[in-house]
């Protein structure tokens, strides 16, 4: 099986895509969560890394696929919020945690995992985003979900918590 991430499945065709392996998406969301975490500040950044971090094939393997236009974007910090994603991409590029993987990335593909999210990210604007997505996703969450307890972190890997725990950890 595999995970798609799209910029928005329900407009057809919807030529950008990234389609991972289950293997490839673990990579994929791990390196996006170490990055993150070193960076995120806002409670908009946390939610989003929240939000990636949960992407965890705990839930079902080929189940993780997302819309770009779905994930909790906030239109009122939704620039500071793609500049946020672009430099996590960015913080991903240069390895950033990679040390606390138990593993080397391959980075050819990687590479070309954050050059294809990185496009979506930057065509994304705030009229893009799916109406209710980030009320939609904050419903969905149980009271003691990490978004409502603070934004706890992994002792281990220092990534955000989800209410699945850490994705390194499960991966």
């Amino acid at each position: 099986m595999s995970n798609i991430i799209s910029f928005d499945s329900k407009v057809v065709p919807d030529n950008d895509l990234l389609v991972m392996s289950n293997g490839g998406t673990d990579v994929f969301i791990n390196i996006l969560a170490l990055s993150g975490s070193v960076i995120a500040r806002t409670e908009s950044e946390k939610r989003l890394m929240v939000y990636l971090s949960e992407k965890d094939q705990i839930i079902g393997r080929g189940c993780v696929g997302f819309d770009i236009v779905e994930m909790p974007w906030d239109k009122e910090t939704f620039e500071e919020d793609k500049k946020f994603i672009i430099q996590l991409i960015n913080g991903a590029r240069n390895k950033a945690g990679w040390e606390r993987l138990d593993y080397s990335p391959n980075e050819e593909l990687v590479s070309y995992y954050l050059d294809t999210f990185e496009n979506m990210i930057k065509r994304m604007t705030v009229d893009d985003i799916r109406e209710n997505s980030l009320n939609h996703w904050l419903s969905e969450s149980e009271e003691d979900d990490p978004v409502y307890c603070g934004f706890p972190r992994c002792e281990k890997h220092n990534t955000f918590l989800t209410c699945f725990g850490c994705q390194i950890c499960n991966s």
